[in-house]
């Protein structure tokens, strides 16, 4: 089962990092600019975040069995109109589509642990489902840009289609089937995320803002001031992702044994912010300083998104789990939506995307403030229930 929960997470998000592995070609093939390379993951990630917004009740009225299905089929579907598109509008449509499947993702990838997975064994499993974000890295890194030398950008996505429908059939049979939810419980109430939840969310959201920047225009930064190869610039997103599996395994462990995770993330997103400086140091200093930042990227800034799914499956402090999961989605994919746009604007008035690295460490020290004010939010709970 946690093959398939890791799938989840892996296929709905290796579009993002196709679009960066794949984006000097889909800039020239396309004839698009960097603002619009960009646009292409705001696309997704905004369908993704209004979903967003009903996916834990969608999640509880049909069962985490049958939104883990949906979720494979809308995955195919998504990538077959991608790989037959014959207008940038038609890819726009396949990739508005797979913003669905994100936004059924962690709410019903958390259902699902936390029905069936003993407590003690959430924090593990939380990690590695959650390496499938990182695994999806590693494939679009190490596999794509062959593939797409050998069948083209289109052919290369199509690979997905297959494997999606493979999921689809053994999701039916490894993962418990459960009673759906009650009618009366509406489909568009909405309910009013508490203090601490709030704070995760800034977290999420500034947190997905650098990490969207990053990997959609890391390898179009590598080639074109950088003047390495396509090959060598999707290699250092296959690094970024095989750090995130470690990483991600490894600090929701540590996370799982910590009463509170607020200094945690706090550390990961400064240390993150760090790391992007490394990468902006290499328009000075070569290739190095980029393949370090972008390892350390991938070592904290991936973890902290972990930890931050497996704050709200073990604390229901933050609210109902599939609730909690798909308003926490939501924050980080209105993170995908805002920054590569902004990212690429900058660079194409600044004429190159060294001039961007500033804004990504940024948003980083922001999210780490949010760490702090988390913090706050759970003193606070705690003082109450001493009360």
């Amino acid at each position: 089962m946690i093959f398939i929960l890791t799938l989840a997470m892996a296929l709905p998000m290796l579009l993002l990092y196709a679009i960066g592995v794949l984006g000097p070609v889909l800039v020239s093939d396309l004839r698009i600019s960097r603002s619009t390379l960009g646009s292409l993951t705001a696309v997704c990630f905004a369908v993704a975040a209004v979903l967003s917004l009903w996916a834990g009740q969608g999640v509880g009225r049909i069962g985490a069995r049958n939104a883990t299905i949906a979720l494979f089929g809308v995955v195919a579907l998504s990538f077959g109109l991608i790989s037959v598109s014959t207008s940038f509008a038609m890819l726009v449509v396949g990739v508005a589509l797979c913003g669905l499947a994100q936004a059924l993702a962690n709410p019903a990838t958390n259902k699902v642990i936390a029905l069936h997975v003993a407590p003690e064994r959430r924090g593990s499993v939380v990690g590695a489902k959650q390496s499938g974000v990182q695994l999806a890295a590693l494939v679009a890194g190490a596999a794509l840009p062959t593939a797409a030398v050998l069948l083209g950008w289109r052919g290369a996505l199509a690979l997905v289609i297959p494997l999606s429908l493979v999921a689809l059939a053994v999701s039916w049979s490894v993962i418990p089937g459960e009673q759906a939810a009650p009618r009366a419980a509406g489909w568009s109430k909405l309910v009013r995320p508490n203090a601490k939840l709030r704070w995760l969310m800034l977290y999420q959201l500034f947190l997905g803002a650098g990490l969207a920047a990053f990997t959609t225009f890391l390898p179009l930064y590598a080639t074109e001031q950088l003047a390495t190869g396509e090959r060598q610039a999707a290699l250092m997103i296959a690094g970024f992702g095989i750090a995130g599996i470690v990483a991600r395994i490894g600090w929701t462990s540590l996370a799982g044994k910590l009463a509170e995770p607020h200094g945690l993330l706090l550390g990961l997103a400064l240390a993150a912010a760090v790391f992007v400086g490394a990468v902006w140091a290499s328009g000075w200093f070569g290739l190095l300083p980029a393949w370090i930042g972008s390892i350390g990227i991938g070592a904290t800034a991936v973890a902290a998104n972990a930890v931050c799914m497996l704050a709200v499956v073990r604390d229901r402090s933050y609210g109902q789990v599939t609730h909690a999961s798909a308003l926490a989605s939501l924050a980080f994919f209105s993170g995908f939506v805002v920054s590569p746009p902004l990212v690429g604007a900058v660079a194409d008035a600044a004429g190159g995307l060294g001039s961007a690295w500033p804004v990504l460490a940024l948003e980083l020290v922001l999210a780490g403030g949010c760490a702090v004010g988390l913090r706050r939010a759970s003193v606070a709970v705690r003082a109450g229930d001493a009360r």
